[in-house]
């Protein structure tokens, strides 16, 4: 009895103060008195404060990357010469790229590069294998094939250009060994010239392929390969039927990166090694594009080889996601 005139007496402030107990769910009311805020409101509290910190990322991304890509879409269907641009469908692409007389050769330069890089990855695939099988100077083979990357396009496209000229000191060593019948401008052939360029781009993506791959090696399942050593396993079987399958996802990582390498990250190789040429021996798509929109003026041109390079560069992204994706569920 006494107590519940207590109750009756104690006032509205007492009745407020007690009410989250009894509120349906346990839940606190949404008055401003309650002090505390709801899970729903803090959830919505930081995503905004976390779409404000990223708006400024997303708007440098519009302006500089998907604002440009609209209109270069939009240059490649017209004859844009800088200043006024006319609707001329898909001539840029037909008659500029497709039925152009230089197309078929700059496809077959670009398909070149990518096919050789196979080779390239299973040399390092195989230097990688003899690195983590042994032990004395380890870490600095490592270092070693590691130092191309470590050096820029230029670097590497201006000393190869030095090395493989017609007085060059590899025409200088063929001659000083009773080679010099070989002797030659590597560069001003249409065929060497190819070849050089091939062979200093597998070159100088040996050793960070050398590096992944002897990465996987390392941190596979070692007591697979030492079960498969008791059951006497060894040299070539150890090889091709243990090691390989165990870094076979490290492998399509370093063909997939590689080889889209080959199609957009050339460039400063071959302009500093061989402008291209001679003639149009030596370009590739990236190059085709620099070369009709700077040297020949043709923007709109470049603008369709753009896109053309962006369509062929998406086929390795998405190989490189399925690939992400298939190792996932393995």
């Amino acid at each position: 009895m006494t107590t519940d005139l207590r109750r009756a007496t104690a006032g509205p402030s007492v009745a407020r103060r007690r009410s989250p107990v009894g509120a349906p769910g346990g839940r606190w009311p949404s008055g401003r008195g309650s002090g505390k805020i709801r899970p729903q409101a803090m959830i919505r509290q930081r995503q905004l404060w976390g779409r404000l910190f990223v708006l400024p990322a997303v708007v440098l991304v519009a302006l500089l990357i998907v604002l440009p890509s609209i209109q270069g879409l939009y240059y490649s269907f017209t004859d844009w010469n800088g200043r006024s641009a006319n609707w001329v469908g898909l001539d840029n692409y037909i008659n500029g790229i497709f039925l152009s007389p230089d197309f078929g050769r700059i496809a077959f330069n670009s398909l070149c590069v990518v096919i050789s890089v196979p080779f390239g990855v299973a040399l390092s695939v195989i230097v990688a294998n003899l690195l983590a099988n042994s032990t004395w100077g380890r870490a600095w083979f490592r270092g070693i094939y590691f130092l191309p990357i470590a050096l820029s396009w230029v670097v590497i496209g201006i000393t190869f250009a030095y090395l493989l000229s017609g007085r060059g000191p590899i025409n200088a060593l063929l001659s000083a060994v009773g080679l010099g019948l070989f002797s030659q401008d590597w560069l001003g052939g249409e065929t060497s010239a190819l070849v050089s360029i091939i062979l200093v781009f597998n070159w100088s993506y040996f050793g960070i392929n050398v590096v992944l791959l002897f990465t996987g090696m390392t941190t596979a399942d070692q007591s697979v390969t030492e079960a498969a050593r008791l059951d006497g396993a060894h040299g070539i079987k150890m090889f091709t039927n243990i090691v390989i399958p165990q870094v076979r996802r490290y492998i399509e990582l370093a063909l997939i990166m590689t080889m889209a390498a080959a199609i957009t990250q050339i460039f400063a190789l071959i302009y500093t090694m061989t402008s291209g040429g001679p003639g149009v021996a030596t370009t590739t798509l990236e190059y085709a594009l620099y070369t009709r929109s700077f040297s020949l003026g043709h923007f709109s041109q470049g603008a369709a080889f753009g896109i053309l390079l962006f369509l062929v560069s998406l086929v390795f992204a998405v190989m490189r996601l399925r690939a992400g994706v298939k190792a996932d569920d393995d």
